[in-house]
């Protein structure tokens, strides 16, 4: 695999919106989807895994007719072909610097020697000029991306789906603001998360597939649990307490914010929202602000009607 088909691929990944009708499917076990209510306003929350997937992509029959019934879809960030293209743009770095200079020498050979277990023809010449944060969340679903990459997330999916059925659409954040929040995080934070993505991916190969075993299941507590355990070693734990803050807790009360904006000002509509699932899970979730603002919350029974 040479350089230029290693960036079509790369770009395959990022850009690509498949044109689809949801299908019906019995792969979930529980999905996460919970249903929001004030007064005579509905909303519907549905957790979603960033990751191209055919078991990912067949939606259980409650979820399907939840979103055909929905007269807005939003997503984190708008799908758009354009937005896509601007994620691209904004993951790489603009310093000149080499990724040579950045990393130490052990652990550019150690990234490098990670690929190779991925795929022999891979090296880090392609990802030379991302972000380290970027090239750290490559790292840990490029195995996956490779084996679906006629694929892509289930997020794109809900997303085309809605625009081609004439519904609403949006996406909650702006693509310049999602991205800038991995920002934050200093260079020394950055190639922290390198290792500590590194540290977990070469002792737990399995790990995109027990995620999405987890994440069938259905069950939050085991999906909590399994998102910890990157960051076990003592030495990453200030950068997970700074990672769930920036990227998790301060999002969710503005993406709280924002749903309740949408609903008071369609109140008689119902709005179908698709974010991440650990936007929805544990004491600082999206759910639990809501539920501040007044809102019921409550889990779906995939077994009975909505």
């Amino acid at each position: 695999m040479d350089l230029g088909a290693v960036m079509n691929i790369l770009k395959l990944l990022l850009i690509t919106i498949i044109l689809t009708v949801l299908s019906f499917g019995e792969t979930f076990k529980h999905p996460f989807l919970w249903k929001v209510e004030k007064g005579k306003t509905t909303a519907y929350l549905f957790g979603t895994m960033h990751i191209p997937s055919p078991e990912l992509s067949i939606l259980p029959p409650v979820v399907v007719s939840t979103l055909e019934n929905s007269d807005g879809v939003y997503t984190e960030i708008d799908m758009s072909f354009m937005n896509q293209m601007k994620i691209t743009t904004l993951m790489l770095r603009k310093d000149g610097k080499s990724l040579q200079s950045i990393l130490s020498k052990k652990l550019y050979s150690r990234t490098e020697n990670y690929l190779k277990t991925i795929s022999p023809a891979l090296t880090l010449e392609p990802f030379a000029q991302m972000k380290i944060w970027a090239l750290s969340a490559t790292l840990a679903l490029l195995k996956e991306q490779l084996k679906h990459m006629g694929l892509v997330p289930i997020d794109d999916i809900i997303f085309t789906y809605g625009k081609e059925h004439k519904k609403v659409v949006g996406g909650i954040e702006s693509v310049d603001e999602q991205l800038n929040y991995f920002d934050k995080f200093t260079m020394q934070e950055q190639i922290l998360m390198l290792e500590s993505t590194l540290d977990y991916m070469e002792t737990h190969s399995s790990y995109t597939d027990d995620m999405k075993k987890l994440y069938l299941e259905g069950d939050g507590s085991k999906m909590i649990a399994f998102s910890n355990e990157q960051f076990q070693n003592k030495k990453y734990l200030k950068l997970e307490e700074k990672f769930m803050e920036v990227l998790l807790y301060q999002r969710n009360i503005i993406m709280a914010q924002r749903i309740d904006k949408l609903l008071k000002k369609y109140p008689k509509q119902q709005q179908f929202f698709a974010f991440g699932v650990m936007h929805f899970l544990d004491k600082k979730s999206v759910i639990t602000n809501l539920k501040k603002m007044g809102y019921r919350v409550r889990r779906v029974d995939s077994s009975t009607k909505n």
